[in-house]
């Protein structure tokens, strides 16, 4: 389960101080499918961040399975976001002198499993709809094709939760529907999703929707 407790966090710029996330509290549990809508700004990006141990709260708690991650060490928080967070962004942010498998493999060396898995990492990409892409590096794939490999590269280590930010964004259509698809895949397999979205047809696809808005959460709906 992921669970904030009065989280915020809050950013220093010219203009003053800015919270991007506002004292919220929240639960999600294990094998929800969770939607995060609202407009530019409102602090969804700020919040999955929190949720995955990639942006410390200014103030609150984070924890993950009861366990507050910010009070882990450096060692100890890398190996939890690595061994159970996989993590889908809109800019697939792929090693560009990496081949397709390569990037797939590379989070799993991180995590101790030498170099990483290749007969695992080839269905990966069979499951994201590209094993053909395999030896081609980021610069001969398409948008849509960069965005399968990024997210067979989070699936790499088996992670229980995925949070994805925008993982459609720039997508065309058909494209954008078999991403969805994937997510759903895995949720029913029991992996948590939680994904930010500006398209509330996306979001009506999950089973939960927050709306975030000036850093708060206004309202969780079950769809």
């Amino acid at each position: 389960m992921i669970e904030l407790q009065t989280a915020s966090k809050i950013y220093e710029t010219g203009d003053g101080l800015v919270k991007a996330v506002d004292d919220v509290s929240l639960s999600i549990r294990n094998g929800e499918f969770v939607a995060v809508v609202g407009h530019s700004g409102s602090g969804k990006t700020t919040l999955v961040s929190l949720m995955g141990g990639l942006t410390r709260p200014t103030s609150g708690q984070v924890l993950i399975d009861g366990k507050d991650i910010w009070a882990l060490d450096n060692v100890n928080l890398a190996r939890l976001r690595s061994e159970k967070i996989g993590f889908c962004f809109q800019f697939s942010s792929l090693i560009p002198t990496l081949d397709s498998i390569d990037n797939v493999r590379l989070p799993a060396s991180f995590a101790g499993g030498g170099q990483g898995d290749t007969g695992r990492a080839m269905k990966l990409l069979e499951t994201v709809g590209v094993p053909d892409k395999a030896k081609s590096y980021p610069s001969e794939l398409s948008g849509g094709q960069q965005r399968r490999v990024a997210i067979a590269r989070a699936l790499i280590n088996e992670p229980r939760i995925i949070l994805a930010d925008e993982p459609t964004g720039d997508l065309d259509e058909e494209t954008e529907g078999d991403i969805m698809d994937l997510f759903e895949n895995l949720n029913q397999q029991g992996v948590t999703v939680v994904m930010v979205t500006h398209s509330h047809n996306l979001a009506s696809r999950a089973g939960r929707i927050l709306t975030m808005n000036a850093g708060m959460v206004l309202e969780g709906t079950a769809v």
